[in-house]
């Protein structure tokens, strides 16, 4: 007889994407997160966002390897309900590759050469933002910012809506202490770290992130025109660590 069928071990919630003044709902973010026998993972999320004038709707996949090294992507957006770009990424120790055709830019290869380790790829969701963290040497304590030099991600524009394509950015974390917190999927220890030097005059941006060893995004905040408050509301599964 066959042996009963296992599926790969998951977590799956949503993120909550709310106006810190108000309370108003303006996007919310459903993920799965699985973890292969090699102890690579792969996310898959949907992002939908309604905040000013932006309307936009991305699709990832994103795979790591079992440090959190990105080995593969692919992003799909939609601005306004219309779609505006995809795009297909690989990584390997020396090169990053990509294969992309949007309405602005039109059909794209790339290539850029990689050292590792790197602080991730930067596909804007919430969840992979987390990731980011994964190679943070929280060891160094409170009061420690890292540079990684420059970072890879989709997209400049603060919520992701253009692209996709191989864009830099050459920002860091602070890190500012661990905090046990509670958000509406429950409390959760974590590590509080804050961007420092972003790009494109983005605004002040902190997250709490999960120190159970998934690098699970619990809270964010951001200040300025964006007043965000992105909040953890659901979550199913233990954590993969």
């Amino acid at each position: 007889m066959p042996a009963d069928f296992a599926p790969l071990p998951r977590r799956s919630g949503r993120i909550a994407y709310r106006s810190a003044t108000t309370g108003a709902l303006w996007g919310t973010e459903d993920f799965t997160i699985t973890r292969q026998s090699d102890g690579g993972r792969t996310l898959m999320v949907q992002c939908e966002m309604r905040h000013g004038d932006e309307d936009v709707t991305r699709f990832t996949t994103l795979a790591v390897d079992a440090a959190f090294q990105p080995v593969e992507a692919h992003v799909r957006i939609l601005n306004h309900g219309t779609p505006t770009g995809s795009g297909w990424f690989h990584f390997t120790e020396g090169e990053a590759q990509a294969e992309t055709a949007t309405l602005a830019e039109g059909r794209l290869s790339q290539r850029r050469p990689l050292v590792r380790p790197m602080r991730g790829f930067g596909v804007h969701a919430l969840i992979g933002d987390g990731w980011l963290a994964t190679s943070f040497p929280f060891d160094r304590g409170p009061g420690h910012t890292h540079f990684w030099g420059p970072s890879l991600l989709h997209s400049l524009h603060h919520f992701g809506a253009t692209g996709p394509m191989l864009v830099t950015s050459t920002s860091g974390l602070s890190y500012e202490g661990r905090e046990t917190i509670a958000v509406p999927a429950g409390r959760f220890d974590c590590h509080r770290l804050s961007f420092t030097g972003m790009t494109n005059n983005h605004p002040p941006y902190t997250m709490w992130i999960s120190a159970d060893g998934d690098f699970l995004y619990v809270k964010g905040e951001v200040a300025g025109y964006m007043d965000g408050l992105f909040q953890l509301e659901q979550i199913s599964g233990g954590p993969l660590a």
